[in-house]
């Protein structure tokens, strides 16, 4: 089993239909004070959210962004949420813990929003069309990375990368990013580190590569996370 995990962040974005999710009124300055307030805010702000699941439409308003709030969950663990994005079509809302906990609180927002409405009668905030997960953690595994290479690979990367005058003792540090996409269409783009569609493995930045701390990025909720991670592990730690 991975050791040493930390979970460092939970992401999720429900995205909506259009119109489903009324930003006019969102953008009031009385709801946004009541949302600030709900979960602690350190600060809020009208404007275009960064890209987190995509990018994010001009629009007017442009959106709102909340800051450093906290949670309490029913066993009295504070939560700290990063971040609370109001989109045109998304609600993202990233937290330092658990994926269930973004679910918590997402239907505590629900709870205060259902009790308002609209200009024209109809809800602030609709049923979401998708929702996606991102999660990252680190943990030190029972494997080095370089070992998902066959050895006579291994060998020829290490032949070509690592200089032969090097009088220092050196190990290759790949990073592995994966993604999936159909083969009878032309890409327009490949898997790069870190983005919310791409599983990401790399040694943690910080750490030596002997300790086997790694980094891993995915576009799962936390637990599924350290799933895959036990799975990875069991599957390369049998291969070797």
């Amino acid at each position: 089993m991975p050791e040493q995990i930390k979970l460092l962040t939970s992401r999720r974005a429900y995205e909506f239909h259009a119109d489903d999710l009324r930003l006019s009124t969102l953008s009031l300055k009385p709801i946004q004070e009541q949302i600030q307030q709900l979960f602690h805010f350190q600060s809020s702000t009208m404007g275009t959210p960064i890209p987190t699941f995509g990018d994010v439409p001009a629009t007017y308003p442009p959106g709102f962004v909340f800051n450093m709030g906290v949670w309490l969950s029913p066993e009295q663990q504070i939560i700290p949420i990063r971040f609370l994005h109001f989109e045109q079509r998304r609600v993202v809302i990233d937290v330092a813990g658990p994926s269930t906990a973004i679910t918590a609180i997402y239907e505590q927002l629900l709870h205060f929003l259902h009790q308002m409405q609209a200009g024209d009668g109809s809800p602030i905030i609709g049923q979401p069309e998708r929702i996606l997960d991102y999660s990252e953690i680190t943990s030190q595994l029972r494997f080095s990375i370089d070992e998902m290479f066959i050895s006579p690979l291994r060998k020829l990367f290490t032949k070509t990368v690592i200089p032969v005058e090097s009088n220092q003792p050196l190990t290759l540090v790949p990073t592995l990013a994966l993604g999936a996409y159909q083969s009878d269409q032309e890409l327009h783009a490949t898997p790069s580190p870190n983005e919310p569609q791409t599983f990401t493995l790399t040694f943690r930045v910080g750490t030596r590569p002997e300790e086997k701390i790694y980094f891993s990025a995915a576009p799962l909720d936390s637990e599924t996370h350290r799933i895959y991670l036990s799975d990875l592990e069991a599957v390369l730690a049998s291969a070797t």
